[in-house]
């Protein structure tokens, strides 16, 4: 199984901390900026020489600044809150300074643009909105304290008009800045999930590819192994039998013993080539149906008897629906010798317009022998089913009927034309 690897944030921007202290600080040093602008430049009058004559307005300030800039850190889990709080601690602020002004902060509008990044509808207008009456007030308040600022057009309303167009744009902007950056930040997510959905969907597909796969060769390797071993076996014990009173006979049973063996390594060598990447086509062919004849001819020595019959015009068919063929004839007669050894075999082969069947039979030798999975793995059978089924084809195993039951017969039928059904599970 293949190990659950962890999606990178690829996404995230370099400008966005993981940390929700490092914009905080960030913002306070923009505070301490701003401040230091404002006082060298003489924009706030004397606050400067007030502020150095009071070390206690300066530690208030400070502590401030600095509850601020706490309370900013805890805008991801308490955006409310934390704005909130700022804007109180704003409005202390100016309510204590010499110059209001200095209130309104970086911290204060970083505090805004936060809320609207986090939250929506009346949760981020009735707090926003409450903020925005007390800036009004206190900005009102403070351009009517200076001598003549009535006297402009308009008096006192122009005034006020004034400070509520100028807060107004701010806070729009801001506004729109926070949800400017909450939609990217969606985008950002549902591209990363994307990114997983993606990602999991692609492992899916590959687990499922080399599950089926692991599958084929299974059958290959079984289909192959089994049948050339299986022939081994029973000779290598017939000739131990037959060592003492027919060297002869016991010599010709180990010289097809060598002869499967020889086999069963050619086979795998093939499968093996198969696996290996080559930039050459010179494997050596798969077999077809007129191998068959060969197989049979392979296996006389372990059967007391095999017909052969072959009808139809194969050449014509698919090379992968030969292969599929030769398997099951293989499988078949390597079942039938090893669950029924020294019985009569029949194998026919006969191919029509659109299908072609293959029909294996053998005789049961014994009344206790039969084809029963308890001398193997049972991956036989079900292989050669599988194998029928990804054409389209089906395979049929079980008792002769024209035999009265003592015999057993495998029986399949495929499409000539080698169509590949896809198999449940493989995505198109």
């Amino acid at each position: 199984m293949m190990g659950r690897s962890r999606i990178p944030n690829t996404f995230r921007p370099s400008w966005r901390p993981r940390n929700p202290v490092v914009l905080p600080v960030e913002m306070l040093l923009a505070t301490v900026v701003y401040a230091a602008f404002q006082l060298s430049t003489g924009m706030v009058g004397d606050t400067r020489d007030e502020l150095v004559e009071s070390p206690a307005l300066i530690t208030v300030s400070v502590v401030a600044v600095l509850a601020m800039t706490a309370a900013t850190c805890v805008r991801r889990t308490y955006p409310v809150f934390s704005y909130s709080a700022v804007v109180a601690i704003s409005v202390a602020l100016i309510l204590v300074l010499p110059e209001r002004t200095l209130g309104f902060t970086p911290l204060y509008w970083f505090a805004i643009a936060a809320l609207a990044i986090r939250v929506s509808g009346p949760r981020l207008f009735v707090p926003l909105g409450a903020g925005l009456i007390l800036e009004i007030l206190v900005s009102v308040d403070t351009r009517l304290s200076f001598p003549d600022a009535a006297a402009g057009p308009g008096g006192s309303v122009g005034v006020v008009a004034e400070q509520i167009a100028n807060l107004a744009i701010n806070y729009t902007v801001l506004i729109a800045l926070g949800k400017y950056i909450a939609r990217g930040r969606a985008q950002e997510l549902e591209s990363e999930a994307a990114l997983g959905r993606a990602e999991s969907a692609h492992r899916e597909r590959l687990e499922t590819a080399l599950d089926n796969e692991r599958r084929t060769m299974a059958r290959e390797l079984h289909d192959v192994a089994a049948h050339h071993l299986t022939g081994m076996l029973i000779q290598a014990k017939a000739s131990k039998t037959l060592i003492t009173s027919d060297p002869e006979q016991a010599r010709e049973l180990l010289t097809g013993a060598i002869g499967h063996g020889q086999r069963t390594l050619d086979s795998l060598r093939q499968i093996v080539g198969i696996l290996r990447p080559t930039d050459n086509d010179g494997g050596a062919p798969q077999p077809m149906i007129s191998d068959i004849t060969d197989l049979v001819e392979q296996s006389r020595m372990s059967f007391a008897s095999i017909d052969f019959e072959v009808t139809g015009d194969a050449a014509r068919m698919d090379s992968a629906v030969q292969l599929t063929c030769f398997r099951i004839v293989q499988e078949s007669l390597s079942n039938a010798r090893r669950h029924a050894p020294g019985c009569t075999a029949r194998v026919q082969v006969s191919t029509g317009a659109s299908n072609v069947e293959v029909t294996v039979s053998n005789t049961i030798a014994s009344p206790t022998s039969g084809h029963d999975d308890s001398s193997g793995q049972g991956f036989g059978i079900p292989g050669m089913r599988e194998r029928a089924a990804l054409f389209g084809g089906t395979l049929e195993a079980g008792p002769n009927e024209l035999a009265d039951g003592r015999g057993w017969v495998v029986r399949a039928q495929l499409p000539v034309d080698g169509k590949i059904s896809r198999p449940d599970g493989v995505p198109a």
